[in-house]
């Protein structure tokens, strides 16, 4: 039985040998990859190197390139990076033949933040130029990414202030004993110059000091807590803090558990799934990244989004009434939804039938009747009961919630009513003997949104907020292998989650590119 023979012999010398270019397949993604490098300014990165000294160095389009292609197959470490600049023919090709070391890719990609946000903003123009971004429907969301920290290097205050004392008094024994050396060198030698800490006091200090500053991040983690009040995304043995990056935040998994991560939020166009703005929190506050995401898109992009789509625990009154002052359609769904509410009812004078009590809408909080059984009359700016009772205004309120400032109004039953009420148990709470609504400045965007989610078109439009907002996260987790971070610290953590979005970018954009040339062929 014959078999097929090798078409080269690995030792023939050959006439006419093969180029680097023929080593590559005319139809090979890295072409249009490379295309889309070269497309860019790099006259940011340029202007960072000093080239009057040493070997000339490697020009930024090669390193980012490879770092971004390397992540577009889900290789994401210098070292492999480096070894595919070796054995692999597209990367080769890619670098024209340039071998940088894992040293040089490590470092580069954390050297360059602002020209890294100008390479960002610059993919982003490409993709309006080609039709890919419109901006008519912009969707956030957000996830919890592991941090480079171990789930067993965290510790609760208890643990940290025996750590602490622990190194404290270590250093004072170790002082001490710098302090005999020297004394003793000093009879033996005279005086001697001041010269470094000892290696082992260096450490201990070195340690105390990211030890305190563990501690001060608990501090803020406790205050922030004894503002919002328990969490249930919090474990209940107390708040704990990573010991390795400080910067993240012990939160709960998916997959269980709760672990150090980092919260990465994307704003993504609906049309073609293009990321137009990253941000990263250290805690899981998602809401407070929109208005800023309406910001950065306008300086990026040159125009802010029709649309902004995103899940209810998005929708703040502080974002529904920013977003409507920017002319900027929210499309937010309320943060509690009830299957049904009798209390909606055509004619205000009539009360809810007794049939109907049991289906009005009951607050999971407090169990009692929720606010939203409360009709409110904006025209004689009351409320209307389940039970056609009037809720008159009484009074106003400055508050703080999470650091927010605000006014809100106040409007109260008479007494009298509520005590012959038939739904006296379920409506008021414990040893009170009236009800009281509560309507902040931003309830009437709350109620027009709310509103709006009930309609067909409102429906129809929410309903591709799934796919934008989370088909991103797939491709970066699964495709991308992008799992965790391998950085530490929040400024360098929020660049490799920018790396990875321009490379998810570049991604979506060779293949629509592709697709392009392949209909026009």
């Amino acid at each position: 039985m014959d078999w097929a023979k090798a078409p080269l012999d690995r030792n023939q010398v050959t006439l006419f040998a093969p180029t680097l270019d023929d080593s590559v397949s005319a139809d090979h993604p890295v072409r249009l990859f490379d295309e889309l490098m070269r497309s860019a300014d790099f006259s940011l990165w340029e202007i960072t190197y000093d080239r009057t000294v040493g070997q000339p160095p490697i020009h930024p389009r090669f390193l980012a390139g490879i770092i971004l292609y390397g992540m577009t197959l889900g290789i994401r470490s210098s070292r492999k990076l480096e070894d595919m600049t070796i054995n692999r023919m597209d990367a080769i090709w890619l670098l024209d033949g340039r071998q940088p070391d894992h040293a040089t890719i490590c470092k580069f990609r954390t050297q360059f933040e602002t020209p890294l946000k100008e390479l960002f903003k610059q993919i982003g123009r490409l993709a309006i130029r080609l039709g890919m971004v419109t901006l008519n429907q912009v969707t956030l969301d957000g996830t919890a990414i592991r941090a480079n920290n171990s789930r067993e290097k965290t510790a609760r205050r208890a643990t940290l202030e025996e750590k602490i004392k622990s190194l404290d008094d270590q250093i004072e024994a170790a002082m001490q004993q710098a302090v005999t050396a020297d004394q003793t060198d000093d009879q033996l030698y005279g005086e001697t110059s001041p010269v470094k800490l000892p290696k082992d006091l260096a450490d201990l200090k070195k340690r105390q000091a990211k030890l305190t500053e563990a501690l001060k991040a608990l501090a803020e983690i406790e205050k922030n807590r004894a503002v919002h009040g328990e969490r249930k995304d919090v474990s209940k043995k107390g708040a704990s803090v990573p010991l390795t990056d400080t910067d993240s935040r012990v939160l709960p998994n998916k997959e269980g558990g709760f672990a150090p991560n980092y919260t990465g939020v994307l704003a993504v166009d609906s049309d073609h799934g293009i990321i137009v703005d990253v941000q990263i929190l250290s805690g899981n506050d998602e809401p407070s990244t929109v208005l800023p995401a309406i910001e950065n898109i306008q300086e990026n992009l040159g125009a802010k989004p029709k649309q902004v789509a995103a899940d209810s625990g998005f929708n703040s009154g502080v974002n529904l009434t920013g977003l409507a002052l920017q002319d900027v359609q929210p499309l937010m769904p309320p943060k509690q939804e009830f299957d049904s509410n009798p209390a909606l009812r055509q004619d205000l004078s009539q009360p809810v039938p007794p049939a109907q009590h049991a289906e009005l809408p009951i607050n999971p909080q407090n169990k009692n009747i929720d606010k939203t059984a409360f009709i409110y009359d904006a025209k004689n700016d009351q409320y209307i009961c389940p039970m056609s009772k009037v809720l008159l205004h009484i009074n106003g309120k400055k508050y703080n919630r999470h650091g927010v400032a605000g006014f809100y109004e106040i409007y109260q039953a008479p007494e009298s009513a509520c005590a012959d009420c038939a739904l006296n148990k379920q409506c008021l709470q414990k040893d009170t003997t009236v009800r009281h609504i509560y309507r902040d400045e931003h309830e009437a965007a709350r109620e027009k949104m709310a509103a709006y989610m009930k309609t067909e078109k409102g429906k129809a439009e929410y309903r591709r907020r799934a796919w934008s907002a989370e088909t991103p996260f797939a491709v970066m987790k699964f495709i991308l292998n992008f799992r965790r971070f391998l950085l530490r610290g929040k400024k360098k953590v929020t660049m490799e989650f920018t790396w990875t979005a321009i490379a998810c970018n570049l991604k979506k954009i060779v293949r629509f590119r592709a697709t392009e040339m392949a209909k026009m062929a």
